[in-house]
């Protein structure tokens, strides 16, 4: 019985290109690699897969694992910025390289928007604290 596409692997590095790959990412990577804990090849392996293919997350194949957990682990190392180790690695000038870089930095632009969307409790703005109150889009609520 053969897997259909949507379960299989589409895109794979060799051994060859993993090695690369993996000298490339940080010490802490490297141990969890070498102790063969986190499936960092197949994960590594669903990104590039998905940026070749300029596919969406709920497109990764099922061989590669859960695309939720490629895609909350893709958002952890962009916050790290782990993704310039596999672009050097790749080649900085290639074109998956330049396509990675693009997803990269359009996550990155997309968390600082949310970010300065929402406001940490512990800032307020003068208003509230003049008025002893709550700033809200409809005014000020005081507290009773």
């Amino acid at each position: 019985m053969t897997l259909s596409l949507v379960e299989s692997r589409q895109f794979q590095l060799t051994d060859e290109q993993w090695r690369i790959v993996a000298s490339y990412l940080p010490r802490q990577y490297q141990a969890r690699i070498l102790n063969n804990t986190g499936d960092y090849r197949a994960f590594i392996e669903a990104v590039l897969w998905a940026v070749e293919n300029n596919a969406p997350w709920t497109s990764v194949p099922q061989g590669y694992g859960s695309w939720r957990a490629i895609y909350v682990r893709f958002l952890r190392w962009c916050e790290g910025e782990h993704w310039i180790a596999v672009e050097r690695a790749i080649g900085m000038e290639s074109r998956l390289a330049g396509s990675l870089r693009e997803r990269v930095e359009r996550y990155r632009a997309s968390n600082r928007w949310r970010r300065k969307r929402t406001k940490s409790p512990a800032a307020t703005s003068d208003a509230e604290r003049e008025l002893g109150g709550v700033a809200r889009p409809w005014g000020i609520l005081k507290a009773c």
